[in-house]
Parts: structure tokens; C-alpha cells; sequence
């Protein structure tokens, strides 16, 4: 193996690792808000994957409108979902809500991937974009790959701003450190609750869009990426975008190693071999969030 080969897997597992980030730290917003363990986040990146790839081929749109168009879509979904389904639940005893929310997602997660499968198909989709090669030396990437990675990096900094800047970040980090002062502060906690959950499904569904430009989806691929995010947020920390960002690359880079020095199909694989160590070694995480 030369060194060029070494950097282009590396190259791979950046951008598949940014991807896992950003469902990552939607989930991450989830849990630190609501409470809830969503199951069915990773099916809404394939269904939006499926949209998005059935949109450009049925009329050519350009993948950044796709998203305009997806994430107020998903967003709406996501608000209802928890309203309907998932709010009511807390007003059962703990145990009740935590295997409520757990069957309800997991129920969710079915019906979207059998829903998606009868009407679009279980076969893998994807954006056939056409795109140029930048060569550097011997190692060769694409320019799709280039404006995916410019994405994930804008789409992080917004979402960094948002949480830092804007009254919404501060309410959601103030329900996150403790639910009940920011109630007493003025903060109306089932609503932001709800906004939270949408905001975080519609996080998803642009890394869907990003997703599919690079990579084939399916309807039914959606548990194995919710795993990933699940291994991303034990070790980058809840609400921690950074963490985040650095965990999806260490996770993205190391799949890309396995599949070049062992085997492919060990590949996804890897996340939950992680996640095992990491419970066992540090049960705490490598990254604490800060209060």
C-alpha cells in the first residue's frame, strides 16, 4: 500500500465521516432536549435520500434546491410526530415514557422504510451528478466530493451560530442544563421540545441530500446509520458539535481503514466494535459536555 492510497481512503472516510457527524448531532439535540431516543432518525436521512434522488431524476433539480424543498417538508413531520405521538407520553410514569418512545420510534422506523420500499422501491438510489477530477499528485477526487465537504463545513458553522447566537440555541441549551429554570425564565419547554425534535429531523434530511450525491441509499439503511450516530454522540458528547465533527471522522476514517486492510463487509461493522470499547474503557465518553 503507498502512502497516495493511504490519503485517498482517508479522503473517503472525511466525507462519509462529516455525514455521519451532521445526523449525528441532530439526534444528539433530540436526546439532550426531549429526552427521547430516536430510532427511526437515521430512516428520515434514506427516505430523504429516496426523495431527493426521485426529485432530480423526475425533473433535474439542482440537489441545493432539493433540500430547500425537503427541509420544510421534514421539519413539518417532525414537529407533528413528537406532538401527536411522542408528547403525550410524558405524562406516564418514566418507565412507561422511556419504552413508549422507544416502541414508537421503532414502530416508525418500520412503517417509513416499508412505506418508502412500496412506493419508490428497495433498490439503492443515488444523484448521478456529473462531476470533473482534481488530481493532486496520484491522489484523485471529485469536485461532488469537494462541494460536499464545503456543505457539511458551512452547515456546521450555521449550525454553531444558531446554537450560540440566536435566542432558539440559548433556549435549547437552557432546557438542556435544566428544564425547569428555563420554564421559570419564560422558555415554553413542550413547544421548543417540539421545535427541537423537527429542527434535528431536518438536519437529517440535508445530510440525506449530501449523502446521496456520493453515496447509493436504500430504504432499509436507515437502523445501521442511527447506530452510527448513536457510537458518534458516546464518544463526541451530547450537544457537542465539535465532538461531533471529530467523532464522525475518526468513525468515517476508521471504516475506510477496515475495508483496506481487512474487509469490506467489516466495515459497518466497526461502529458497533467501537461503541463496545468505548463503554467498556471510557464510560464516560472521550468528550464531556460542559455546563
Amino acid at each position: 500500500m503507498t502512502i497516495d492510497t493511504f490519503v485517498q481512503v482517508c479522503i473517503g472516510g472525511l466525507l462519509i465521516g462529516g455525514l455521519y457527524a451532521l445526523v449525528a448531532f441532530g439526534l444528539s439535540l433530540i436526546y439532550g432536549v426531549v429526552r427521547v431516543l430516536n430510532f427511526a432518525h437515521g430512516t428520515l436521512l434514506a427516505v430523504s435520500g429516496t426523495a431527493a434522488s426521485i426529485m432530480f431524476a423526475a425533473w433535474q433539480l439542482h440537489p441545493a434546491l432539493i433540500a430547500v424543498v425537503l427541509v420544510p417538508v421534514v421539519f413539518a413531520f417532525g414537529y407533528g410526530f413528537y406532538s401527536i405521538l411522542l408528547q403525550p407520553l410524558a405524562r406516564r410514569s418514566p418507565f412507561e415514557a422511556t419504552v413508549g418512545t422507544v416502541l414508537v420510534t421503532v414502530g416508525a422506523l418500520l412503517i417509513l422504510s416499508d412505506l418508502t420500499a412500496k412506493f419508490a422501491g428497495a433498490t439503492q438510489r443515488n444523484i448521478p451528478l456529473r462531476f470533473h477530477t482534481i488530481e493532486v499528485g496520484n491522489i484523485v477526487f471529485s469536485t461532488t466530493q469537494l462541494y460536499i465537504l464545503l456543505g457539511i463545513a458551512a452547515l456546521s458553522i450555521a449550525m454553531h451560530l444558531l446554537l450560540k447566537r440566536t435566542w432558539f440555541g440559548r433556549a435549547i441549551r437552557a432546557v438542556t442544563q435544566d428544564s425547569i429554570g428555563a420554564q421559570l425564565c419564560g422558555v415554553r419547554s413542550e413547544r421548543l421540545k417540539a421545535m427541537t425534535f423537527a429542527f434535528g429531523s431536518s438536519a437529517a434530511a440535508v445530510a440525506g441530500v449530501l449523502y446521496v450525491m456520493s453515496f447509493p441509499v436504500d430504504p432499509y439503511m436507515g437502523f445501521g446509520l442511527t447506530v452510527k450516530a448513536f457510537t458518534i454522540i458516546v464518544v463526541g458528547g451530547i450537544g457537542n458539535l465539535p465532538g461531533a465533527l471529530i467523532a464522525g471522522t475518526l468513525l468515517g476514517v476508521a471504516e475506510g481503514l477496515t475495508g483496506l486492510f481487512w474487509k469490506p463487509e467489516w466495515a459497518s461493522a466497526i461502529s458497533v466494535i467501537l461503541l463496545l470499547l468505548i463503554l467498556v474503557a471510557f464510560p464516560a465518553g472521550f468528550a464531556k459536555r460542559r455546563r
